[in-house]
């Protein structure tokens, strides 16, 4: 397993209410000349997913955690996807540093102050809290980031929420280039053509 010194590894909840936020990450990321990686870059029914989650932390000198979705669901049970994948990526920084490498962590949640309720192992670590807002997070993502992997310094956080304002006012014209309505296109919702479509974007810009 290669590790690319631009990768960032990001664990968030897939659903539904989450999608605003996911894609305001994946905009900020690929705008910070950085290369997602998620378990959505791969639809292969035959990956198991605890061995894609192994390789993808492991090819990723960056990781960014949102623990925002540990409250109680639906079923009367809490989402312990989050905290799970957020121990992996900590076990591997801890106990296989010589293997593994240099990695840099981001947590997040919706609020502050609530993490040691139901992570106390935590207790030290201040997660950033975005309060469900994808400016907020825009700006999180940035400064955890803070310079592109040629080691330029990003620009302010504002810059970073205009562009994403901007491209979400261009995506349905982009999506329908490639034959899509944007209705078809999100970051849960064929997620490679939403990566394809900010890609497209940022390029325009960089012309």
């Amino acid at each position: 397993m290669s590790k690319h010194p631009a990768n960032v590894f990001v664990n968030v909840p897939f659903d539904d209410a989450y999608a605003g936020l996911f894609e305001a990450l994946v905009f900020t990321i690929t705008a910070c000349g950085y290369r997602v990686r998620c378990a959505l870059e791969e639809n292969d029914a035959g990956d198991i997913r605890m061995d894609k989650l192994v390789r993808l932390i492991a090819e990723s000198p960056r990781s960014i955690h949102d623990l925002s979705r540990t409250q109680i669901g639906n079923g009367g049970l809490p989402r312990f996807n989050m905290p799970f994948e957020l121990g992996m990526a900590m076990g591997a920084k801890r106990f296989n540093r010589r293997k593994f490498g240099a990695h840099g962590l981001s947590i997040m949640v919706a609020e502050p102050f609530k993490l040691p309720a139901y992570l106390s192992d935590l207790g030290g670590n201040d997660p950033a809290a975005h309060h469900n807002e994808p400016s907020k997070l825009i700006e999180i993502v940035r400064d955890f980031l803070h310079s592109a992997p040629d080691g330029r310094l990003l620009e302010g956080p504002r810059r970073f929420v205009e562009a994403y304002g901007h491209f979400r006012s261009k995506l349905p014209e982009i999506a329908e280039g490639v034959g899509f309505t944007a209705d078809e296109v999100g970051g849960f919702q064929r997620y490679r053509v939403f990566l394809w479509c900010v890609s497209e974007f940022l390029k325009g810009a960089d012309e």
